[in-house]
């Protein structure tokens, strides 16, 4: 049997699970598997896996939500470790313990949590002949309409090859903003979909500062790899139509509302503003006085830094005093 044909069958006879829990959406069996084989599909056609070896990073987790939220009911989660651990018995799919796990890894009948699998496995390893066919991208779109086809029913299918076409698109938005960041690119105007445009501006902000608030210095990342801070505009969108990175910060939820309230802002030499309606009435805002003063955690690359322009638009809109 030629390979591309093993290997399409094999993501046609997945093993997947029935419930009730599941709609006609999913053929009233669990997603988990051909949902996580698309996002894997993604990270080879974004360059994102050079060697056979594939890691739970928050780039596969995102991904794997990102689909997951297109095709199953609101309310419903899950964890990319579900279908990350029981991949192993598809055959192609083989988990890499954890030095002097080995016997607690061929020994554990179930996982729900990538806390729970990071203990044993240190990721997967794919068949040789596979980590070799998903680097042509013929192949990986003969696999992607494999999986689609025949795990999905036919009204769901524009919405996966959709999320498949906005997240390649918004992978190369990123790539533009960086490049536009290091004067690589010039302002050319080019139209994006919401969707591709707030997808690639996240991506590109929150992996820039490193998943860190630049206002409050938290970081913080579930065992799933979803990040507590959110790609914030300095100047909003609405008005600016200015996606540069310079035009974002990663900031925490709280400082991101407090942010756009106006009771924080950034001075030109790159410290806090607090302003007097923090305390105004009853508030009781804690540890946001003591950023008073205190300087902004930046990206490492000084041209990813905010731009003062931006920085006194932001002021001048809430009249907060340097």
């Amino acid at each position: 049997m030629p390979i591309t044909e093993k290997y399409q069958k094999s993501f046609t006879h997945l093993n997947r699970a029935p419930g009730r829990v599941w709609t006609p959406a999913t053929k009233k069996k669990a997603p988990h598997k051909p949902l996580l084989l698309l996002a894997l599909l993604d990270l080879f056609a974004q360059g994102h896996i050079q060697t056979n070896f594939i890691e739970l990073t928050p780039d596969l987790s995102d991904l794997f939500t990102l689909y997951w939220s297109r095709i199953v009911l609101p309310g419903q989660k899950s964890s990319v470790a579900f279908p990350f651990f029981f991949l192993r018995s598809e055959g192609f799919w083989h988990l890499v313990p954890v030095p002097e796990k080995e016997q607690v890894l061929a020994s554990t009948k179930s996982i729900s949590t990538v806390g729970q699998l990071r203990d044993i496995a240190l990721g997967a390893r794919l068949d040789d002949e596979l980590f070799a066919l998903l680097q042509n991208e013929n192949n990986r779109e003969m696999l992607r309409a494999a999986l689609i086809t025949a795990h999905f029913s036919e009204d769901v299918h524009p919405a996966l090859i959709e999320q498949g076409a906005v997240n390649a698109e918004a992978f190369d938005y990123s790539l533009r903003l960086y490049e536009k960041a290091h004067g690589k690119i010039g302002d050319k105007e080019e139209k994006y979909k919401p969707a591709v445009r707030d997808q690639g501006f996240r991506r590109a902000i929150v992996n820039a500062y490193g998943h860190r608030c630049a206002l409050c210095g938290i970081r913080m990342l579930t065992p799933d790899g979803h990040t507590v801070v959110d790609a914030a505009h300095i100047v909003p969108w609405s008005e600016s139509h200015n996606d540069d990175i310079s035009n974002g910060m990663a900031l925490c939820r709280l400082c991101h509302w407090t942010f756009d309230e106006g009771m924080l802002g950034v001075r030109n030499d790159y410290t806090v503003i607090t302003s007097p309606l923090l305390v105004r009435n009853t508030n009781v805002p804690g540890f946001l006085l003591n950023l008073a003063d205190r300087p902004i955690i930046g990206p490492p690359e000084r041209d990813l830094w905010p731009a003062l322009e931006s920085l006194v638009h932001h002021r001048k809109r809430f009249r907060l005093r340097s």
